[in-house]
């Protein structure tokens, strides 16, 4: 269907603007600040904020039955206007990666929205046969689970850059839910050095979960300008909300509060007057050809 929503508001930088965006068959054919004079169906959105699906660390995402799992991805991923997940499986031996990654993709086969799959692995297992693995299942993300410094120094880390090219998965540091903060800020600084005098494509921090990544993020893992973004030739998948009496000019808004008043997920509704429609299956595995092209 082809459509315009026309006078919502997009807030970058604090700053409102009115925006309107042209829909043409699959696409986006247009979005900008112009008004758009076409004789098709018009949405004055004058009322609402417009945003981007967002992406969201999902990690650990259980195994559960379909009920509980469709209010499982309801409640945390469809009501916070969420259209793309990075999510992970673990991996403490090499020989079992192939199962628990088969296993890992039958549990997402009923997702309703689009997921990026990584790998979390402990440091002491993090070598270039793991590396090979990652490569030929077309795993760009590896979460590296850090307990002592000493894990980093043990690492061949040359011998990884060497088995991590060309397809240059990205690390992410991942730590122990029960290790203390200043422990994690003594690891990060080693972590920061060695993988930035190796020059191997990484995040300095690990993924946070209770907010929607940063378009720097999706930059770096490779979902950038595919997810998280409003541009012509891109997916239709966006979020309306009602404005209210906080949503004023400058106000900081933490959208992960709020559930949209329309949510659609390439280019299907999947939240209408803030209720979750829930689509199982319609969501796919992302591929990533390479990581950091934008960086």
């Amino acid at each position: 269907m082809d459509y315009i929503i026309e006078n919502a508001f997009s807030i970058e930088d604090g700053k409102k603007t009115k925006v309107s965006m042209l829909v043409r068959g699959s696409e986006i054919r247009y979005y900008g600040f112009k008004s758009l004079n076409y004789s098709i169906l018009k949405m004055d959105a004058s009322s609402f904020i417009i945003t981007p699906s967002f992406v969201y660390f999902a990690p650990n995402i259980p195994d559960l039955p379909f009920d509980e799992f469709k209010a499982y991805f309801s409640d945390y991923f469809l009501k916070k206007g969420c259209g793309t997940i990075i999510t992970n499986f673990h991996v403490t031996r090499l020989k079992d990666f192939d199962k628990i990654l088969v296993n890992r993709r039958k549990l997402l086969l009923n997702s309703p929205i689009d997921y990026l799959l990584g790998v979390t692995v402990p440091a002491t297992i993090l070598n270039p046969l793991l590396i090979i693995k990652c490569k030929q299942a077309k795993i760009p993300i590896i979460f590296v689970e850090i307990t002592r410094v000493s894990e980093l120094e043990s690492i061949p880390w040359g011998w990884i850059k060497d088995a991590s090219f060309p397809y240059n998965p990205i690390f992410i540091p991942y730590f122990p839910s029960s290790m203390k903060s200043y422990r994690q800020s003594l690891h990060l600084r080693k972590w920061n050095s060695t993988l930035q005098s190796e020059k191997l494509s990484h995040l300095s921090q690990p993924l946070q979960t209770d907010q929607p990544l940063t378009m720097e993020i999706t930059k770096k893992i490779g979902l950038y300008p595919k997810k998280g973004i409003l541009k012509v030739g891109g997916e239709i998948s966006y979020n309306l909300y009602l404005q209210d009496n906080e949503l004023n000019n400058g106000d900081s808004i933490d959208f992960n509060k709020r559930v949209p008043s329309i949510s659609v997920q390439k280019g299907k509704f999947s939240i209408v007057n803030g209720k979750p429609i829930f689509r199982p299956g319609y969501g796919d595995e992302i591929t990533i050809k390479k990581t950091s092209l934008f960086v």
